[in-house]
């Protein structure tokens, strides 16, 4: 197997399973719970009821995104002589594959919560009747890109929406949104790699991590855009070098091992001081072992890629919000489920593996009868 082969499988065949683990996080039960007409339902539950849902919602899924900037930084860059020529070819083909996608996904779960205001659902959307909707330039262009639920199309005055981050209103398609501000800034990423060669790298690693905490303003807000420039400059340092990924991580293969305990360390340090300490070098664990892992088994033939799943990730990516959100209160209310550590947690479970049934199960038939929408949807993977 050719390194072009082998490189080429290893993210396809990761695109599944870190789009299944970026689902749970939509549905953070012991963090959020179910609300259902002004009641709070799921909190207050025993530690390791805590634990579980921490531990599939917040530590599981926060791999998949800096692992897929490294990745995306790698091939925006691959197997190309950068200059202008290419960064305008670049930036057509990812409007196409991007932009254009993201803009139809808000718009549908935009529309999908303008639909949720119908007297109709009041049943289980109390709420939704006191939502405002204010139709402005400034407005539509918040809600698409930057929401924090007060400054856009919709406005919640009774029930709020506290975003301490602005997000599109299909909320995790702030990793599109994101991505995309890599790629305008790619020229300069180029250019500051040529020049500094790994210590672009380092340097945005040690503002973030070190000097970021104390001296960065609107440190949350901040430090999200640095450190997804650390990852995507990352990737992109390998493929700007001519240097193959699999091959770069592979020399890091005996930190690839920490990964289990910088997980729990991680898990059980969540919500103390000491966590901001563990969880970098957890991110920067996971990826090294997620990479290694999965090229060893394919060259070795342990593993093969369902090219249904690998096809239809960005897909259930982009749509599960649509379902998720809402799922786990219809499924409590609809089944008359009571407030037990053991229910809930099974709901818990159940919610995410549900929404991903039925995008794929979208993807599916729209696949099949509309693959022209299903192509725009799906950005023509």
């Amino acid at each position: 197997m050719t390194k072009d082969i082998l490189l080429s499988n290893t993210i396809r065949w990761l695109r599944f399973p870190m789009t299944l683990a970026i689902i749970p996080a939509h549905c953070n039960m012991a963090r959020l719970g179910i609300m259902v007409h002004g009641q709070q339902y799921g909190m207050n539950q025993p530690d390791w009821y805590f634990y579980i849902c921490v531990f599939f919602s917040e530590i599981m899924a926060s791999i998949s995104v800096p692992l897929f900037f490294v990745i995306s930084g790698y091939l925006f860059f691959y197997k190309t002589d950068f200059d202008g020529q290419v960064y305008k070819r670049k930036l057509k083909s990812r409007f196409r594959s991007l932009m254009v996608p993201y803009l139809l996904w808000n718009l549908i779960i935009l529309l999908a919560l303008i639909a949720k205001t119908l007297p109709i659902f009041s049943f289980i959307f109390h709420n939704s009747g006191n939502v405002e909707i204010h139709l402005t330039l400034a407005r539509i262009f918040n809600t698409f890109f930057f929401y924090d639920g007060t400054n856009g199309v919709l406005v919640y005055p009774d029930m709020g929406i506290p975003v301490e981050t602005p997000i599109p209103i299909n909320g995790p398609l702030w990793y599109v949104r994101d991505l995309m501000v890599m790629i305008v800034l790619s020229p300069i990423v180029y250019w500051l790699i040529k020049k500094t060669k790994f210590w672009l790298i380092i340097t945005i690693g040690v503002v973030l991590y070190v000097v970021g905490r104390d001296f960065l303003p609107n440190y949350k807000y901040v430090s999200l855009l640095i450190g997804y420039l650390f990852f995507f400059s990352w990737g992109a340092y390998y493929s700007i070098n001519k240097k193959d990924l699999i091959t770069q991580m592979r020399k890091f293969k005996y930190v690839a091992p920490l990964f289990i305990p910088a997980t729990f360390m991680n898990l059980f340090t969540v919500d103390t001081e000491y966590n901001k300490y563990i969880f970098f070098p957890f991110v920067l664990t996971s990826t090294i072992f997620l990479i290694v892992t999965v090229s060893y088994l394919i060259e070795k033939d342990k593993i093969h890629i369902n090219k249904t799943l690998a096809n239809s990730a960005f897909f259930v990516y982009a749509m599960h919000a649509l379902i998720i959100v809402d799922l786990g209160k219809v499924l409590f209310v609809g089944l008359h489920l009571t407030d037990t550590p053991v229910v809930m947690m099974i709901l818990f479970l159940s919610v995410p593996l549900i929404t991903f049934g039925i995008c794929l199960l979208t993807y599916l038939i729209v696949n099949r009868y509309a693959p022209k929408v299903c192509s725009l949807l799906n950005g023509g993977r």
